[in-house]
């Protein structure tokens, strides 16, 4: 009788505690943390850094997020290329696939023509697919930008914005995301501008992973001195925590 109590208490107890994993809920705080850099030297000079953070916590339907990143490529002590950029987003769920977004951003690229550049977002967002493997998510709204050129002097333009992302895990190890974002200008239709990245990601253990991207920004009519379209490729060590 006794053995037969202490067997049923032990089942009930192990029954309780997968019960209390499974229930447990995914920690609130969240970030990820990248870097990569080229170092040559000898009869050509060139360094290349780029670097790229978020994070974001999670409080019921509640969702605050900061992101950042810096790139910048120089030869001989000319540089090629140095943009950055750092920002705010809060996001609330109305539903398991409703919800809205306001978010703020400050960038700069001077050799796309601008110094700096704020906006200011707020929009719906919608997930068209929601797995454990597979998500896409739309999202629809509004931006107000402020953009200090390097020869014109400042710009203020009010753009909608539509934004697409597709997150694939195909195992535990690899998986492969795809963004688009397109900004018709309101202002001036002539001065619309597309984002595209596609990446995929390799784990190599529990918390570290290599990152392969593409990016592809355009911009339909570019500052005085800046390019209509920029692309910018990395492979950087990921840190997730």
């Amino acid at each position: 009788m006794t053995k037969s109590l202490i067997l049923f208490l032990t089942a009930l107890s192990i029954s309780f505690s997968a019960k209390a994993q499974e229930a447990a809920p995914p920690p609130p705080f969240k970030g990820t943390a990248e870097a990569g850099a080229i170092l040559v030297t000898g009869n050509s000079d060139s360094e290349n850094y780029a670097a790229k953070a978020g994070v974001s916590y999670t409080q019921g339907k509640h969702v605050y997020s900061a992101f950042g990143h810096y790139i910048k490529t120089e030869a001989n002590n000319v540089e090629s290329a140095r943009n950055w950029d750092i920002g705010v987003r809060y996001d609330h769920a109305w539903t398991d696939y409703l919800g809205f977004y306001v978010g703020q951003k400050t960038e700069s690229d001077i050799f796309a023509g601008y110094l700096q550049r704020d906006s200011t977002d707020v929009g719906l967002k919608y997930f068209l697919t929601k797995t454990d493997t597979f998500t896409w998510t739309l999202e629809a709204g509004y931006r107000y930008s402020k953009t200090q050129q390097v020869l014109t002097g400042t710009t203020y333009d009010q753009l909608m914005r539509i934004y697409s992302e597709v997150n694939k895990s195909f195992d535990k190890t690899f998986s492969f995301k795809y963004w688009a974002e397109y900004l018709p200008n309101m202002t001036d239709p002539d001065a619309y501008m597309f984002n595209t990245e596609a990446s995929i990601n390799v784990m190599l253990n529990s918390i570290f992973s290599l990152k392969l991207a593409y990016l592809l920004q355009y911009q339909n009519q570019p500052p005085d001195g800046g390019k209509y379209d920029t692309t910018t490729s990395t492979l950087n060590l990921v840190a997730k925590f």
